[in-house]
């Protein structure tokens, strides 16, 4: 049974590059969750340091990098030297501090493309924590760290996985289970609905087996510029079920329940 909770936002532009919709989904993110961790890429820093400044009065804000935002032909930060990663993660922060007042320990790399250099960049750099380990990327890292589940310590940071788990064959979600392993705590997983089961009976079920629920999305699941599966209003409603769900249980930023 879940005893912590950590939520998180990769505020980033949509996926078109446009900023439509972006602050009015992270205004319903300050309004709907009490504190989470907030991974703002250089362009938000940049083009909307005023929004940072007002999340940094709740939330905690960390460093998310899209190398397209540098003029990269592709997004998979683990491909770029590291020299030029350290570059990168260096200019976001920097801008991050500028426009909040602090700076930030805490780290995702944009899709989820973090290698193990990344982390000894990181490490060398001052973070403290690193969120970039998701069980459907595995490109980069090994399977012993793409695999875990739970906080675990590695290269002088800690890391924060995605929660991921598996749903009962024999329940509402059997079908789900049996075409779907693993399932995962994103807004991706709360939007879909799937043979027979929701989005929200699927992630309720991920929430019974975790005991560190680690749950991420993108301010555009919170819009309708896209055309996304329940996203826009309905998301909104789902991830409210949730945290309505969750409310008794402490939520927390990465840098507290580290801490804690």
């Amino acid at each position: 049974m879940v005893d912590s909770v950590v939520l998180s936002i990769d505020l980033e532009p949509n996926k078109d590059d446009t900023m439509d919709g972006v602050r009015n989904a992270m205004e319903w993110f300050d309004e709907t969750v009490p504190r989470g961790t907030v991974f703002a890429t250089h362009r938000i820093a940049t083009e909307m340091p005023d929004l940072l400044a007002m999340l940094a009065e709740s939330h905690e804000i960390g460093v998310h990098v899209h190398p397209r935002e540098f003029g990269h032909d592709h997004d998979q930060l683990a491909e770029v030297s590291s020299d030029r990663q350290r570059e990168l993660i260096s200019k976001t922060r920097a801008e991050i501090t500028d426009a909040t007042g602090i700076e930030p320990i805490s780290f995702r790399a944009g899709r989820h493309s973090a290698s193990r250099e990344t982390l000894r960049v990181l490490r060398d750099l001052g973070f403290a924590v690193d969120a970039s380990v998701n069980v459907r990327y595995n490109e980069y890292l090994s399977a012993d760290l793409t695999e875990c589940s739970e906080p675990f310590e590695i290269d002088g940071l800690t890391e924060v996985p995605v929660t991921y788990g598996t749903l009962p064959i024999i329940s509402t979600c059997g079908v789900r289970a049996l075409a779907e392993r693993p399932v995962t705590a994103t807004a991706a997983t709360l939007r879909a609905d799937r043979w027979g089961c929701s989005g929200p009976t699927a992630l309720a079920r991920l929430v019974r087996q975790a005991e560190i629920f680690s749950f991420y999305m993108h301010p555009y699941d919170a819009t309708s510029y896209h055309d996304l599966e329940n996203g826009g209003e309905t998301f909104r409603r789902r991830f409210e079920g949730v945290t309505d769900q969750l409310e008794c249980i402490p939520i927390q930023i990465i840098i507290l329940f580290l801490i804690i």
